[in-house]
């Protein structure tokens, strides 16, 4: 009789595969796969116009707290993540980061002008409408779903983190980012303007689409920095 085929060949090669990889295969898991599973979740039943249950109860407890202090917090970061707030530090780091090297400000406009873009688009489709619980110190015009402030405080803060991961400013970057996207979620919710599942669909599809990005354009912890294109 011919003995079967051994498994034990491609098995090695897999096992060996793994473990010479296994931090960029956890960085498209965690940073890519299961965020963009998350958010065709949410989007799923936003589409089909389904409701969360746990929404206006977690919107009414963070609006209980009102206070001045907070409404100015809110508003600052808000202002943060409007036009009027991207538009600026987006310019001035595509600009830096191009002088470094041309990939590296390709890789920022297109993360963090590309979700404004996308933002629209999803907008449109999903065409949510704006919570209506209590009257925003802040109202928005358009849709709801998802959340381009939180889009593009997710998006800044992993560009950043991908960028500045091989200096001694990653875990700063991490920190401050992190406080900064969780600020932003926060206050869009708290002022009204934002369901819970908006903010976290928006930062998590942003967090997809740039670690996506530092696949397409190879930026990753191990890129070299330098001040001209090869």
């Amino acid at each position: 009789m011919t003995p079967a085929p051994s498994t034990s060949g491609p098995l090695r090669h897999l096992l060996a595969f793994v473990r010479a990889h296994w931090r960029r295969l956890l960085l498209l898991f965690f940073g890519l796969l299961v965020p963009l599973l998350i958010f065709v979740s949410i989007a799923e039943d936003v589409f089909d116009k389904e409701p969360f249950a746990f929404e206006e109860p977690l919107m009414r407890a963070l609006h209980a707290g009102q206070s001045p202090l907070l409404d100015h917090v809110a508003a600052t970061f808000s202002l943060l993540g409007s036009a009027r707030g991207m538009v600026p530090v987006t310019l001035v780091l595509v600009f830096l980061f191009y002088r470094l090297r041309h990939r590296l400000g390709y890789f920022l406009a297109l993360g963090l002008g590309g979700v404004a873009l996308i933002n629209v688009l999803l907008k449109n489709v999903f065409d949510r409408p704006r919570p209506a619980f209590w009257t925003p110190i802040l109202p928005e015009p358009d849709y709801s779903f998802p959340s381009g402030h939180a889009m593009f405080a997710s998006a800044l803060a992993t560009s950043l983190l991908v960028l500045l991961w091989p200096t001694r400013w990653r875990v700063p970057a991490l920190i401050l980012g992190g406080l900064y996207v969780l600020g932003m979620m926060w206050s869009r919710v708290y002022i009204g303007v934002h369901y819970p599942t908006d903010v976290l669909g928006g930062a998590l599809f942003s967090l997809a689409w740039v670690v996506a990005l530092t696949r397409v354009l190879r930026i990753h912890p191990a890129f070299p920095v330098r001040s001209r294109e090869e």
